[in-house]
């Protein structure tokens, strides 16, 4: 039997480093990070633009961009364009993601009880801009349950009760486009 080398530990390692294996190792280890990193980094950042048209609305581009540092709702330019203006004494306007079962979820709403009454073609005029930042840690506005129901869809909610006691029920379906990687 051919005898075996022996080398000590200390001439083994320094052997070991002399050759490329180390650093080809260390590459490939390298490249394997990277490449999950910038896999993470692209599955965290969305980013949507959204429209939509009803009978009461039509709302034009949208902007909801999330992220690991901040989170932004930009709302969007919301025209009135019923022939009809009413006067409302009590209301809830707002933006609904849809859960799972395509029920609204409150995303970011507006509500209001006036005792004089307001028009209601004023008021969607007035709070057109649904404007939100929000840093990623807070999560009053982008909840994690909102944030997963943006992929099942959109709604632009009008409930209202002019004075006349008549009440307004309509909703706006919001086309949401991914413009994210």
């Amino acid at each position: 039997m051919p005898k075996k080398k022996k080398c000590n530990f200390k001439k083994c390692i320094k052997a070991y480093f002399k050759t490329t294996k180390p650093i080809m190792i260390a590459l490939i280890g390298l490249s394997l990070i990277l490449a999950w990193f910038a896999f993470h980094l692209m599955s965290v950042n969305k980013t949507y633009m959204f429209n939509g048209a009803g009978d009461f609305v039509k709302i034009y581009n949208g902007v909801i961009s999330i992220n690991s540092d901040v989170n932004v709702f930009q709302g969007s330019d919301i025209r009135y364009i019923h022939d009809e203006d009413f006067i409302v004494t009590d209301y809830i306007i707002g933006y609904y993601t849809l859960d799972k079962d395509d029920n609204p979820v409150e995303f970011i709403v507006r509500s209001g009880n006036e005792k004089d009454g307001i028009s209601l073609r004023e008021l969607i005029h007035e709070i057109s801009a649904f404007n939100i930042t929000e840093p990623f840690q807070t999560r009053e506005w982008f909840s994690k349950e909102s944030i997963r129901n943006l992929k099942n869809g959109m709604v632009f909610i009008i409930e209202a009760i002019t004075e006349d006691g008549e009440e307004i029920k309509t909703g706006v379906q919001i086309v949401l486009h991914n413009v994210s990687k």
